[in-house]
């Protein structure tokens, strides 16, 4: 048995990926730590990234999720649960964790001393002093081709690129540069171009989860401390920040859909009884 910290963020994509990891953690001692948000929202904030921030965030965070916190508890069944119901069912604690790098953030890890950190849009950058707390290390599931699209929204300069392919890489973090550590396995995903940017987002996650699940499967047999890894060349590939509003329109006006309704509610719709 390990102890388990999972740093996520308070969105869309990270509750599905909590969904599909805790059923395999049971037999861990487990925690979840939330960011709120990955970036701030800014002044004259472009159309395209509010309407995704809607679907990622205020849509699940402000309505869906809280209508759903407040009928019966579900039973049994495959459905998808809100973070507050996640936390009930798993008899876990899911709570906002300050700076991860600063007291009392620190503290409150270093406490729980965690034998290993899963990471997964988690939007803080882990330094030193909180690496060298689980024995394990640290593992993150990058939603992006490393070492070609490090930083955020990879799937966005992926498809803005005209890539076939996208995809997720899970990776360990030695040090505070992001996306650059060793390589643990990558899993890819044919573009599909009648979907939209969120559809796109949200699909990587179901063998992204299958990733880390297997990699926990064989982490610690036999004594084993350390996965098996394939380092990058940090002079490959590129940083990515946000994309610029001269970038956003230029997504759109190639054809490519933010957030369709169609795709906001086959997503929403997993947390229905017998939607999948």
């Amino acid at each position: 048995m390990m102890r388990i910290l999972c740093c996520v963020n308070r969105d869309l994509a990270s509750n599905l990926a909590l969904n599909l990891l805790l059923p395999d953690l049971q037999g861990h001692e487990v925690r979840v730590a939330l960011t709120e948000r990955v970036g701030a929202v800014i002044p004259g904030e472009p159309p395209q990234r509010r309407e995704l921030r809607t679907a990622e965030q205020v849509l699940p965070n402000e309505i869906f999720f809280p209508l759903l916190d407040q009928l019966p508890a579900p039973g049994g069944g495959d459905r998808y649960l809100t973070f507050a119901q996640l936390q009930s069912r798993y008899g876990i604690r899911v709570e906002a964790l300050p700076d991860p790098n600063r007291e009392p953030g620190l503290a409150s890890i270093r406490d729980y001393a965690p034998d290993l950190i899963l990471s997964i849009r988690f939007g803080a950058i882990f330094k030193a002093p909180l690496l060298g707390i689980p024995k394990y290390g640290v593992l993150n599931l990058h939603s992006g081709l490393l070492p070609h699209y490090r930083g955020v929204l990879a799937t966005f300069r992926a498809l803005m690129n005209g890539d076939t392919e996208i995809g997720c890489t899970l990776h360990y973090i030695d040090d505070p540069t992001i996306d650059t550590g060793d390589i643990v396995s990558v899993s890819r995903l044919r573009v599909q171009p009648e979907r939209s940017l969120l559809w796109h987002i949200l699909a990587l996650y179901p063998e992204g989860i299958g990733m880390m699940r297997r990699a926990l499967a064989r982490l610690g047999q036999d004594d084993e401390m350390r996965l098996r890894t394939q380092r990058q060349g940090r002079e490959q590939g590129a940083y990515y920040s946000y994309p610029s509003a001269q970038e956003w329109a230029e997504f759109t006006r190639r054809g490519w859909r933010i957030a369709d309704p169609s795709d906001i509610e086959q997503a929403f719709s997993r947390y229905l009884p017998s939607a999948r």
